[in-house]
């Protein structure tokens, strides 16, 4: 799977605060652009995004040709799952332009993925926050309220080098620890999943806390329980 662990739109200046909220229902109602400004050239070769009626996305360091991501459009299901992680051709610039077709957008993160190959056991599944109850008569009072989203278990053996680590230590206090959700891809687990999982926005069922190692290289192993967001 490819991952965005370090989002770097948050230490972006000049981006609206609902861009870099992690509930995706802080939309940022306008199909106006933005523009991210770093104090250094930052290389981006991904963008997540997530909760959107665009279709097209665009985003623009200055100096390249604009990049434009078109966003899948499902009519097969309800839910329209498109929420998550997208590539790019990398660039470096200090400014990125982020353009889009819609009418509003939810958060957007850019900055470089990483490819955590997974072990052939996985789980995929739901979860819900609905609180059904049963009588003494054995009658079910089902629960008001309460969501459902999707689990996604992968187990990563090995696979956390030093730029890994680096990424998880520069993001963990402004992101992980506060239990923001991951931008993901999973084309290398296509064969594996469904479809509509293809891009995943969701965050870990704790934050990473202990990698796990048994070699003597600079390899680790992390089993990641995401559970989707929204």
């Amino acid at each position: 799977m490819k991952i965005l662990i370090n989002d770097k739109m948050q230490f972006a200046s000049g981006v609206p605060a609902e861009i870099k909220s992690p509930a995706l229902a802080d939309r940022y109602n306008a199909s106006v652009t933005f523009t991210a400004t770093f104090d250094d050239a930052e290389t981006v070769n991904c963008i997540g995004i997530g909760y959107t009626d665009a279709t097209e996305i665009e985003i623009d360091d200055g100096i390249t040709t604009p990049q434009i991501i078109t966003l899948p459009v499902r009519t097969d299901i309800t839910r329209k799952y498109n929420n998550g992680l997208y590539l790019l051709t990398e660039m470096t610039s200090d400014t990125y332009t982020i353009t889009h077709n819609g009418n509003y957008i939810g958060r957007v993160g850019i900055g470089e993925y990483r490819t955590l190959g997974t072990a052939p056991s996985k789980e995929i599944g739901f979860y819900t926050t609905t609180e059904s109850r049963e009588t003494l008569s054995g009658q079910t009072i089902p629960g008001a309220g309460g969501y459902y989203g999707r689990r996604f278990v992968a187990d990563i053996r090995y696979k956390f080098d030093e730029d890994v680590y680096n990424d998880l230590e520069t993001a963990y206090q402004t992101q992980i620890q506060r239990s923001y959700p991951y931008f993901i891809l999973l084309d290398d687990e296509q064969h594996k999943v469904p479809d509509t999982m293809l891009h995943f926005y969701a965050s870990s069922d704790k934050p990473l806390s202990l990698l796990q190692s048994s070699s003597y290289r600079f390899l680790y192993s992390y089993k990641f329980n995401f559970e989707e967001r929204f």
